[in-house]
């Protein structure tokens, strides 16, 4: 216990102040009493030397110091962060009632053993006012250093709060960061995997749209490799990326009805590249890929005060597996990265029911 006390006292960064404190204290009640004791003796008619008075004045709360040093740091360094700083506030309150109400044992007996045989010899008893005198002046005297540790405390407590809520961000990106590149290096893969799939397909065929496909996966990959680095692209790139997807899936799925519809303002926007993308791809992957009938979608992006409305329906044919199941990577990560990229940010909606196939995504740019 007294080795936290000495370390509170004598720890650099508080002996200054501590120093400064306690001078300004041993001054300030010298002076008070030597003023008091000069005023009453000579309403009592006692010629007496102020400087005698001070003399005397600042010898006797010289000797009082070191007690109420002492008393007041174990108040202060010992007392109030085991227990008010640890919200044991009754415990805190008990021990502190009981330091101020003992304390004035401490001044009684240095005025009766130092004070009064060395320097001032007082006829006077101690009486109940010399005791709540005492129990005021210590109370006075250990209040600015309380709430100066208090307020450290609470400094200190809001550093460390902002520093943890600093370091859980910082955490939060990294990982949000190492995320979405997992994330975009699976996206890739897929859409390359599917892509070729097309151009394998029609090579086979010995397709004359096998070049115009060419072309229009050399415009893509471009896209993919030199703009879907960023965090944002101009929502205008990402919807010509998606028109040219949309052209090339039409050479293969010559018998599918596809309707793409725009409208809004597409060139002063930006959105997190390919996270349409995605759904676009899945409508094929369920929709004509799998239905030899008489397969449809429609496609439509809107984009009012800020905000893109996307919808997508595709026909599908009856498949209870289908309907059970998830839709793969591809839906999957779009979804972790609609989390990620906007949280609280969007709404999405998907359904299958009956022989559609449908997404609705509300999305704040």
């Amino acid at each position: 216990m007294f080795k936290e006390v000495a370390k509170g006292v004598f720890s650099n960064k508080n002996l200054n102040f501590y120093i400064l404190y306690w001078i300004f204290y041993l001054l300030f009640f010298a002076i008070q009493r030597s003023t008091a004791q000069h005023y009453f003796f000579l309403v009592g008619g006692v010629n007496i030397n102020y400087l005698d008075s001070l003399k005397i004045s600042f010898l006797t709360n010289l000797a009082f110091l070191p007690g109420v040093i002492a008393v007041t740091h174990l108040a202060i360094n010992f007392v109030l962060p085991k227990f008010y700083f640890t919200n044991r506030f009754f415990l805190f309150s008990l021990i502190l009632v009981l330091i101020v109400v003992l304390y004035p044992v401490v001044p009684f007996l240095i005025r009766a053993y130092i004070v009064e045989p060395f320097i001032f010899n007082d006829p006077n008893d101690y009486t109940l006012y010399n005791y709540f005198a005492a129990m005021l002046i210590f109370v006075f005297g250990m209040a600015p250093l309380a709430a100066f540790k208090i307020s450290g405390h609470l400094r200190e407590k809001a550093l460390l709060q902002q520093k943890i809520e600093h370091d859980r961000l910082e955490s939060e990106l990294k990982l949000k960061e190492a995320e979405l590149k997992l994330l975009k290096s699976q996206i890739h893969p897929h859409f390359l995997f599917n892509t070729l799939n097309n151009l394998y397909s029609l090579s086979l065929e010995k397709s004359d749209k096998a070049p115009d496909l060419i072309i229009r996966l050399a415009d893509m990959l471009s896209y993919i490799i030199y703009d879907c680095n960023s965090d944002r692209v101009l929502l205008a790139k990402e919807i010509d990326f998606l028109n040219s997807f949309i052209e090339l899936q039409k050479v293969r799925y010559d018998s599918c009805d596809i309707h793409f519809n725009i409208s809004g303002d597409m060139n002063n926007n930006q959105i997190a590249p390919m996270i349409l993308h995605t759904f676009i791809d899945n409508s094929f992957k369920h929709g004509p890929d799998k239905d030899s009938g008489s397969p449809w979608i429609r496609i439509s992006i809107t984009v009012n005060n800020g905000q893109l409305f996307f919808t997508i329906i595709n026909s599908t044919i009856k498949d209870e597996k289908h309907q059970n199941k998830a839709s793969g990577i591809g839906i999957s990560n779009a979804i972790k990265r609609l989390d990620l990229i906007y949280p609280d940010k969007h709404d999405l909606v998907m359904n299958h029911s009956g022989n559609t196939y449908s997404v609705f995504l509300k999305l704040e740019l």
